[in-house]
């Protein structure tokens, strides 16, 4: 992945990294898709804070309702606060090397595109945090399309309002255990079809009444 033609796109609680060049359609695709899953669980199962386990397996199959297939997928756990030895890869950098995407580039990528206002920012923690819990969704979109999503976890010491924005990557921030639920879904374009423009419509109504997308790089454009 070079991050030199990546762009970023917060989608609810997601924080999607996609290449400049890859097709108006397929993008549109992912981005109705990511945002649809986040709703139906929403409605079908409650917060994500309240109920994550179940939030997530209604997530998941919100995506294989509309099409999209599994290739591969990971779960893993890591305890905070604690020491680790040099020769353990911990699960993001783990399930990143697997599917062929490095870790450095995903990181200076999205703190690029968070990086372009504050409002980014704070328009991701705004879906992603509650009191002293995250949960977020980092994801890469690919040709095809083709999307590669790791789903975090973690518990803060304190509330993370409190907890100043250059800290909260620090680990000695964090308590407790992190989890990661990573995927790899490839959308069969053929039965995705049929919900393509209903879809489409149905998200954009959506977002205009609550406003869970932002476009750090349309908002950088606007501002200069």
């Amino acid at each position: 992945m070079d991050k030199a033609v990546e762009q970023l796109m917060l989608i609810g609680g997601t924080a999607l990294l996609y290449p400049t060049g890859i097709g108006e359609i397929q993008r549109q695709a992912a981005f109705d898709s990511i945002l649809y899953a986040q709703l139906v669980a929403n409605r079908n199962v409650g917060s994500r804070f309240d109920d994550y386990q179940g939030w997530y397996r209604a997530y998941r199959e919100a995506y294989r309702q509309l099409g999209w297939i599994k290739l591969a997928n990971t779960h893993d756990c890591k305890q905070l606060g604690q020491p680790s030895r040099s020769t353990q890869i911990q699960p993001l950098e783990a399930w990143l090397r697997v599917r062929s995407i490095r870790q450095e580039a995903v990181w200076a990528a999205l703190k690029a595109g968070l990086g372009l206002s504050i409002e980014s920012f704070d328009h991701l923690l705004k879906f992603t945090a509650q009191g002293a819990d995250l949960v977020i969704e980092l994801g890469l979109l690919k040709p095809g399309p083709v999307l590669e999503l790791c789903s975090i976890t973690l518990q803060f010491d304190r509330p993370i309002a409190a907890i100043p924005q250059d800290s909260l990557l620090g680990e000695q921030a964090f308590k407790g255990q992190a989890e990661f639920n990573g995927v790899s879904l490839i959308l069969d374009n053929g039965r995705f079809q049929a919900h393509r423009e209903e879809l489409q419509a149905l998200m954009k109504s959506k977002d205009a009444q609550k406003g869970y997308r932002l476009d750090p790089y349309a908002m950088a454009r606007s501002a200069s």
